[in-house]
């Protein structure tokens, strides 16, 4: 860790730990924070992203929604942790905070598959394609809200590209701390883990100014070490440490303040002397490096809903996103690679401005309802890439635009029939750096169209079905690489990548049961997903284009999903089997996770301010395509958490977990070959303390 690391990890200590001992402020500007929503399952949560607000179990499509007290439970170090109980989502590239890339539905892998699947913070989209480095950066303890939308099926709102999915990231905002009649309130936090000797500060202060302004600001400092898997093997290089922050400030106006304008800034950065080059395999012969990374956002939102207007609820954002990697004094652990430009001083960096502009307009009849979505999107990403000699032709600059309309229309009839179409097209235009291969420019355009029906049979089952089409545009990378390998050239002929999908299942959401008060949710889903003029490289043995549309690939596959819940008992569960072919060499994608199941048994007490649990992983063995083969295995973790309501410690909040209580030595296939693949962590125990003090 860095010395400057170090003091702001001091300093938020020394901030938070006499905050959390309630000895900075007098007892009675303490007030109980508003009761944990009831965990259920994740089918019971509002969708936000696919159009007009409704429950997942009530969507024509596979999605999940994590909300505050899951962030808060799950005790994350990366925003990938949060993905554990999710169904066909998962992170490869081990427990690094700049080592994780994400994996929905088998779609996901190396560097140049991550524009397979949007990541987007507050609608930005964060974008990163850069050689053993993860694809998205950020601290969980600032959000409040993750959707995952699983499935192509979402590119229409989104972008083009998605053929993978939509995981959208929500900061906290300062009405997620100030109840009503309240001006302030300060939330401190402190934590530590035991595998890694990690550590956490945090502090937030909302603030309220009248009734037409809030402010929110947050600061965060998070530490982890190298840790130890399940034989106690330390895992060298896998520590780090990361400081983050927040400013975000809304004014509202217009007639009874419903017209809003909100500023966000964030920024999450690391500094590290002496990591591993590669952040996401165990590769020795690529040594150490010292790496400093920083991803910035801002944006500017303007929301008018226009309440008794039904042609108008509109909503337009301006954002700012850059991501920048910078690499000093690299030392192969091979001395060959000592001339290798790789090993340079160099930095990498991505600067994306984009604007995104949308209506809705709702029409309404005997009987039926329909909301129509008109937008526009534009965006400009120039990305760069510079080391001490010069440019980096294997990773070529050069700028990214791209000018979208997308139209979403939902019908619903009688309030049991939903249908919901969609379509976009985005035109991209790729221009590279004069410096690499003489400022040639390719354009492609990119379309996306979906329908999606919903039916209700009864009030508690229904059935649902889409069909979705949607092409990726080729990147920088895949367009101008050609210095991979020798003999190799531009691949200035490639074509969109295409990918169609069809789904199908049932949903069930029962209320009253089995008890009085208790809740049931089910949903299966089975889809079909069809790749074709796949981008890969055809291998740096043949001479020509470094990328080409050769491949094709099938990935099939089942998600269920649910829980039930009561009053003092819940329980969730999550299950995936996903079969991944490459078609053109009838070999399994490596980018197949393995079969897995994850049940969540619980229970509350005292009156519900104490909740325990337990949640088990349970992978089934595979085998990649070079034929290594990984044994399954089943880890157990226990959480939880107290939050009293009464007394002196009314807004306390305490987090407890053992994960991998057993110390179960395991590894995932999606981290890479066994000669690689780093073993995932051993038994750790994690605990945090917040208290809210507002007044």
């Amino acid at each position: 860790m860095t010395k400057t690391a170090g003091r702001t990890g001091r300093l938020l200590t020394v901030i938070a730990v006499p905050a959390l001992m309630g000895v900075s402020l007098p007892a009675q500007a303490q007030t109980s924070p508003e009761p944990a929503a009831a965990p259920g399952s994740f089918l019971g949560r509002i969708v936000l992203g696919f159009g007009r607000a409704r429950t997942a179990v009530d969507t024509p499509q596979a999605v999940s929604t994590l909300e505050q007290e899951d962030i808060d439970r799950e005790q994350a170090a990366t925003p990938g942790d949060l993905l554990r109980m999710v169904p066909g989502a998962t992170v490869q590239g081990g427990d690094r905070m700049t080592g994780q890339r994400y994996n929905i539905r088998g779609v996901g892998g190396d560097a140049s598959d991550q524009n397979r699947i949007i990541i987007s913070v507050d609608g930005v989209e964060k974008y990163g394609e850069l050689y053993q480095v993860g694809q998205f950066f950020g601290e969980p303890e600032l959000y409040k809200r993750v959707e995952i939308l699983r499935g192509p099926a979402s590119s229409a709102l989104y972008g083009s590209g998605a053929l993978g999915g939509v995981v959208a990231f929500e900061t906290k905002d300062a009405t997620d701390f100030l109840q009503m009649g309240e001006t302030t309130t300060l939330r401190v936090k402190a934590g530590a883990n035991s595998n890694g000797g990690g550590a956490l500060g945090s502090v937030i202060l909302a603030q309220r100014f009248g009734e037409s302004f809030e402010m929110l600001a947050a600061l965060t400092h998070r530490r982890e070490g190298d840790y130890t898997s399940g034989d106690g093997t330390p895992v060298t290089g896998s520590g780090m440490a990361g400081t983050s922050g927040l400013l975000k400030g809304t004014y509202r106006f217009g007639a009874n303040n419903e017209q809003t304008l909100s500023l966000s800034l964030s920024r999450w950065r690391s500094n590290e002397d002496g990591a591993n080059y590669s952040s996401v395999a165990d590769i020795p012969a690529f040594g150490t490096v010292d790496r400093k990374a920083q991803d910035d956002t801002a944006t500017l939102v303007w929301t008018n809903p226009a309440n008794g207007t039904p042609w108008l609820d509109s909503r337009v954002q301006l954002s700012y996103s850059r991501t920048l990697i910078d690499q000093e004094n690299a030392v192969p652990g091979n001395p060959f690679l000592a001339a290798n430009p790789l090993f340079e001083d160099a930095f990498y960096q991505y600067r994306t401005l984009a604007l995104r502009a949308e209506n809705r307009l709702t029409f309404s009849g005997q009987g039926w309802e329909n909301y129509l979505t008109l937008g526009v999107t534009a965006s400009h990403q120039k990305r760069a890439a510079q080391r001490e000699s010069g440019a980096i032709s294997f990773h070529p600059e050069g700028t990214d635009r791209r000018y979208g309309v997308f139209v979403q229309n939902e019908f619903i009839w009688n309030d049991r029939l939903s249908a919901v179409l969609g379509l976009r097209a985005d035109r991209i235009a790729l221009t590279p750096s004069d410096a690499v291969v003489n400022g040639q420019r390719r354009s492609h355009t990119a379309r996306v169209a979906s329908l999606a029906l919903h039916y209700k049979l009864n009030e508690d089952w229904a059935v649902f079905g889409s069909l979705s089409q949607t092409e990726r545009a080729p990147s920088l990378d895949e367009m101008f690489d050609v210095a991979s390998a020798a003999g190799k050239t531009t691949s200035l002929d490639l074509r969109p990548e295409r990918a169609r999908t069809l789904e199908a299942g049932f949903s069930y959401g029962g209320r009253d049961v089995f008890a009085k008060g208790d809740s049931l949710d089910v949903k299966l889903t089975a889809f079909s997903n069809r790749v074709t003029d796949k981008i890969e490289r055809p291998g740096n043995s043949v001479p020509g284009p470094t990328y080409a549309n050769i491949a094709r690939a099938h990935i099939r596959g089942i998600e269920l999903e649910g829980g039930y819940d009561t009053e003092t008992l819940f329980t969730k569960f999550a299950y995936s089997r996903l079969l991944g072919t490459d078609q053109t060499t009838g070999a399994r994608l490596e980018s197949t996770p393995q079969d897995e199941l994850v049940l969540d048994l619980g229970a509350r007490a005292f009156g519900q301010t104490l909740e325990y649990g337990w949640r088990g992983t349970f992978a089934r063995g595979a085998s990649r395509a070079n034929g290594d083969a990984f044994p399954g295995y089943g880890v157990s973790d226990l959480y939880a958490t107290w939050r009293p309501d009464q007394g002196a410690m009314a807004g306390l909040e305490v987090q407890v977990a053992v994960n991998n209580v057993l110390n179960k030595q395991y590894r995932n296939i999606l981290d890479g070959g066994l000669a690689n693949n780093e073993p995932r962590r051993g038994r750790d125990l994690r605990v945090s303390v917040g208290r809210n003090f507002s007044w």
